[in-house]
């Protein structure tokens, strides 16, 4: 079977629907499947709308057997605000193309619009993309699989987000042989928001189980000179407010002056407003809050060294890193938004707290902090968990499934 997965980015890239399509590409290939994928150049998502975003080189590649197309990305003048209006346009190769957080790749479209020969044709994310991806569908008599990854609503804002299904997108979901949700609340939204429930299929994400093997927490504190045994908080991922990195700061200054021992690793990209708002901390909190950029090792090393995993995040239709801190053992606190509740159980593999409030997240820490053995129960069960339901081999015979019974491939 041929097919092609449309993504915004692709690993080395960092996020989390980017290794859920280079994990699936990867296997795909390794059944015997031609595989092709087409992305933009981009390291770090704001080079959508903000120049000298790093960048990989354009052109194509491959990744263990995977063919990869990485197409230069535009900025407009005044981007948001362009963008924006361009999203008005009704006619969807513009409107739709182009519309926030304003996509441009005029050689991933021109590529698209050239068709090729696929079976299947999966693509993730971004209006723009899902539309890309239908177009491509179209063009080359394939079957379409769409991966929104939905952030599911707030609680008490649903009406507001339903505002991203857009009566366009929605008719592109409708479009799909097949959608594929992260969590069964995504799904659920889905269906609310008129995508028949039979199309929609919840597969979850995945981690490697062997990821975590060799990670060494003392080599951690040794490079970071942390002392030993100290209790650490952690956070991954991009450090935006969307991901609850801002009013987490908050919770730091709270904490740290509580608790003179704790020390808190925040590991990402940051944003301007993220590192504005970090050199604002007074210097004495500013020193026990360590705002990093790791390797994957140095990742699992902080992970094997921490207390528990922060993700107060509304952002994330799942967030992979929950899985990857249970691997080691420790618990997670979540905010209450996003797929993040139908990951964390609550009180048994961490704690949730609602998104934005800083002071909830505080005691959740807290808690955390003063109750050990608790928290050593919630991370084993958070492990058994994951080995059991969330691998990728696990994730991949979902998706395989569905691929299946759209495409009738035995």
């Amino acid at each position: 079977m041929n097919l092609l997965f449309l993504i915004h980015r692709y690993p080395p890239a960092q996020g989390g629907s980017e290794r859920y399509v280079q994990e699936m590409a990867r296997r795909l290939v390794a059944d015997g499947h031609e595989v092709r994928v087409y992305t933009s150049d981009l390291l770090e998502v704001e080079g959508f709308w903000h120049r000298g975003g790093k960048r990989l080189a354009a052109g194509r590649e491959e990744d263990a057997g995977v063919e990869i197309h990485r197409f230069p990305v535009r900025v407009l003048p005044l981007h948001g605000i362009v963008s924006r209006a361009l999203g008005l346009v009704p006619w969807a190769p513009i409107g739709l193309t182009l519309a926030p957080p304003g996509l441009v790749l005029p050689d991933l479209w021109r590529a698209v619009r050239a068709g090729g020969e696929f079976d299947l044709v999966h693509a993730s994310a971004y209006p723009s993309l899902l539309y890309l991806g239908a177009v491509a569908a179209r063009r080359a008599g394939a079957r379409l699989v769409l991966m929104p990854c939905t952030h599911a609503a707030v609680k008490g804002t649903e009406a507001k987000r339903h505002t991203l299904l857009s009566r366009r997108v929605l008719g592109l979901h409708r479009q799909s042989d097949a959608m594929i949700a992260l969590t069964e609340r995504e799904r659920q939204f889905l269906q609310r928001a008129g995508v028949p429930a039979a199309r929609v299929h919840v597969t979850g994400a995945g981690v490697d189980p062997h990821a975590g093997k060799g990670a060494q927490g003392d080599r951690f504190r040794e490079q970071f000179g942390l002392p030993p045994k100290s209790p650490v908080m952690t956070f991954v991922g991009h450090k935006t407010a969307g991901k609850g990195a801002l009013y987490l700061l908050e919770a730091c200054q709270i904490l740290l002056d509580e608790r003179p021992d704790l020390t808190f690793v925040l590991v990402g990209e940051p944003t301007p407003q993220f590192s504005q708002r970090y050199q604002a901390l007074p210097s004495t909190v500013r020193s026990r809050v360590l705002d990093l950029r790791l390797s994957e090792q140095e990742k699992h090393d902080l992970l094997a060294a921490s207390s528990a995993l922060v993700l107060p995040s509304r952002d994330d239709s799942f967030g992979i890193v929950l899985l990857e801190a249970w691997l080691h053992g420790k618990p997670v606190v979540g905010a209450n938004a996003g797929g993040i509740p139908d990951v964390i159980q609550e009180g048994e593999t961490g704690l949730l707290v609602p998104y934005g409030d800083a002071d909830s997240l505080a005691q959740a820490i807290s808690w955390l902090l003063d109750h050990p053995a608790e928290a050593a129960q919630m991370g084993a069960r958070g492990r058994e968990r994951t080995l059991a339901r969330w691998t990728w081999d696990a994730v991949y015979e979902r998706v395989w499934a569905v691929y299946r019974q759209v495409t009738g491939e035995r």
